[in-house]
């Protein structure tokens, strides 16, 4: 048992490392730097930047250096807990994550709640009345909600709740006045586990 969770814990760490990497590979993709970003925005609001700022620029967040020593360095800061700072709103990394985790949690955690808060009467049901016209109809819901994509179903819940009950985004400036359905409708819509299609699959099951 030991060895197991041991060798699972060190697959865990190599996954872990190898999408590291893959990220990173991926960040360096595109042509250019962050410098380079920086130029054209400048640019495009009419200031100029010079070769030696990009230099010195460069040179201060360390992308004058080889891939691997930047790679080297990125991790050596997050085992730190350092994540480094989000240049688009100027502040650190953790800070930004931290700003949206909470939200994301109470999302997941309400989500949860909605699915097996219908998956489990469903579920009763069927196992007191098996083949039944109802167990049928959840059945048929459950496959429904299965076969049509999250990202699909999602969209479709954003466009009612915003056509029906004025939510636009998770934290409208409107919340206030929003109504508690459209409230309701606003945190949970962009949560693929509170798919009603899928909650009668959760809750049933038959060999």
């Amino acid at each position: 048992m030991v060895a197991y969770v041991v060798r699972r814990l060190m697959l865990a760490v190599l996954t872990v490392w190898a999408i590291s990497v893959l990220s990173f590979m991926i960040i360096h993709l595109p042509p250019g730097d962050y410098v380079t970003s920086y130029i054209a925005s400048m640019s495009a609001s009419g200031s100029a930047v010079s070769e030696g700022e990009a230099a010195a620029l460069r040179e201060q967040l360390g992308l004058d250096k080889p891939i691997t020593v930047q790679y080297a360095k990125w991790m050596g800061l997050i085992l730190q807990g350092n994540f480094g700072m989000a240049m688009e709103w100027g502040r650190p990394v953790s800070d930004v994550i931290g700003d949206r985790l909470t939200l994301t949690m109470v999302i997941s955690v309400a989500a949860i709640i909605f699915t097996w808060g219908i998956a489990l009467p469903i579920g009763i049901y069927s196992a007191v009345y098996p083949y039944s016209f109802l167990d049928y109809a959840f059945t048929f819901i459950g496959f429904i909600g299965l076969a049509i994509p999250g990202f699909l179903l999602a969209l479709v819940v954003m466009y009612v709740g915003f056509a029906w009950f004025g939510a636009n985004v998770l934290v409208s400036q409107h919340t206030n006045q929003m109504h508690c359905c459209g409230l309701f409708i606003q945190s949970t819509s962009t949560n693929r586990s509170l798919c009603v299609g899928e909650a009668p699959i959760a809750g049933r099951s038959r060999p």
